[in-house]
């Protein structure tokens, strides 16, 4: 589908400078041959040049880049020049991801000729089935590339891919089955069948009731947490109670979870983690339930007690000035869609939680200029010092925040370029996230509460993804654990390495 064809030296008037670059003459046609029309991401698989450029009438183009090898994208306009059509996308030769595309040597002073067709957009026809039993599942979703999101009987058909390998999203509508992301093959003018495995979802089944009087609570959302975290979803399950208080919650994964309820628009209730008899602020206390893929577990009611507030003042404990920018938080993550769980600072450094349980609650302080810190000053949520909620009453926290030890370093690529990408600093023994920065220009700069042992994860891609641990490690196990000074400044620089992402 593509050919690179013999480099032809430029004119022998180029200057020095224009002989560092090479000229790259891209052809590009439709399945049928005639000119295409569409767009083209150009990108230096050593990370050093990337460029987005328009093909012309003649399907042509012409454009002068660093000497490198580099590794081209083409985004068509079948029915119109302006609305390029991202779900069919392809990298040359023909492929549907830059891994299996190839690499084009532009050589300084030469040209290089690369052609390509487009390949004929081809759909495919989905089907799943019980991953356990086998079983066909009716009532089948699924999506691709922007394309499908329907729900069929037993099967549907996504039309329009590009031939090759592709993820599709395939769940069902009654939760059921947990949505899967499958690899298939789109074959050229074959519409399938794929056939998915979806595994059983487990259930919680519950009631939710005044704790006082037993009367049914409406409007109470929940989600689930890890057993031994208390990490709540960025992207999980979610439910509500309706009017009789009846709760389940579908979507959630075999395994051990805490429950968090948290009552919504305006209720007079307050959150809570489920406990054995009543609810509890400290997710350590909370009930842990073990559900099997396809079971349902059916938790004992849930007793809502009546909310108190938290406020204060957040300040710097090295200026005593207000902090002006951040969140207060009961976890790491903000929260689902409408169920929050974490606040704004406004501009005076205030405060305002006015839907917890009467509990003891360790609260998360995430700020652009302190170190990421739970009450008490401290890194990880086990050693927080928890501030007391009273029904009806309200509670004032103010903390003085520390500054922490500043982290500082280079970020650098395979070729020892500068990158940007996120990191990530975990406690080196519960693996709990005490600090993260995202840089720009291949330097970072954040700030880490010290004395204490980290690992750094690190995320990074454009076009690909790739994802890692420091020290050269692409698992965190092996991660090499680095000690935060309590003064002072740390450095440490970080070369990625191309570990595909999960």
């Amino acid at each position: 589908m593509a050919a690179a064809l013999p480099a032809a030296v430029l004119p022998a008037a180029a200057s020095a400078q224009e002989q560092d670059v090479g000229l790259l003459r891209i052809t590009v046609t439709q399945p049928d041959g005639t000119a295409a029309r569409g767009a083209v991401d150009l990108v230096a698989t050593d990370d050093s040049y990337s460029d987005y450029l328009q093909l012309d009438e003649s399907g042509q183009l012409n454009v002068e880049v660093p000497a490198a090898d580099y590794k081209v994208r083409i985004t068509p306009a079948y029915y119109d020049p302006d609305l390029l059509d991202d779900g069919l996308r392809q990298w040359v030769p023909g492929k549907t991801g830059y891994a299996g595309a190839e690499a084009f040597r532009v050589a300084a002073g030469a040209t290089t000729d690369v052609a390509e067709r487009l390949l004929p957009p081809s759909p495919i026809t989905v089907r799943a089935r019980d991953a356990s039993t086998g079983t066909p599942i009716t009532r089948v979703c699924a999506y691709a590339a922007g394309r499908g999101g329907n729900c069929d009987e037993t099967e549907l058909t996504i039309p329009r891919l590009v031939p090759g390998p592709q993820t599709i999203r395939v769940y069902t509508e009654d939760g059921d089955y947990l949505a899967t992301d499958a690899e298939v093959t789109v074959v050229e003018g074959d519409s399938g069948p794929a056939v998915v495995d979806l595994t059983p979802a487990a259930h919680l089944e519950t009631t939710v009731v005044d704790a006082a009087t037993g009367a049914p609570v409406g409007g109470a959302c929940a989600t689930v947490a890890p057993a031994g975290t208390g990490e709540l979803p960025a992207v999980g399950p979610l439910a509500c109670s309706d009017e009789s208080g009846h709760l389940r919650l579908d979507d959630v994964e075999a395994g051990s979870w805490k429950l968090f309820v948290r009552p919504t628009g305006g209720s007079p209730y307050g959150a809570q983690w489920v406990g054995a008899t009543g609810g509890t602020g400290d997710p350590a206390k909370a009930r842990t339930l073990t559900v099997a893929a396809g079971g349902t577990v059916t938790v004992p009611p849930v007793r809502l007690d009546r909310a108190g507030t938290i406020t204060g003042t957040v300040t710097s404990a090295a200026t005593g000035s207000p902090v002006t920018s951040g969140t207060v938080s009961l976890a790491h993550s903000s929260g689902l869609s409408y169920l929050r769980w974490d606040v704004d600072l406004d501009a005076q450094g205030a405060y305002r939680i006015g839907w917890l349980g009467p509990y003891r609650w360790p609260l998360l302080f995430s700020t652009s200029d302190h170190a990421l810190q739970w009450s008490g000053g401290v890194p990880v949520r086990g050693q927080a010092k928890p501030v007391t909620v009273r029904a009806g009453r309200s509670t004032t926290y103010s903390p003085a925040l520390k500054r922490g030890t500043p982290v500082t370093g280079r970020l650098t690529n395979f070729a020892g370029r500068p990158v940007t990408a996120g990191l990530t600093f975990h406690d080196a023994v519960t693996g709990e996230v005490v600090g993260s920065v995202w840089d720009r220009d291949g330097r970072y700069e954040t700030r880490v509460l010290g004395r204490q042992t980290v690992t750094v994860g690190w995320q990074w891609g454009g076009f690909v993804d790739y994802a890692g641990w420091y020290d050269g490690v692409a698992d965190a196990a092996a991660a090499k654990r680095v000690t935060v000074p309590s003064s002072g400044t740390l450095t440490v620089d970080i070369g990625l390495r191309p570990f595909p992402a999960a």
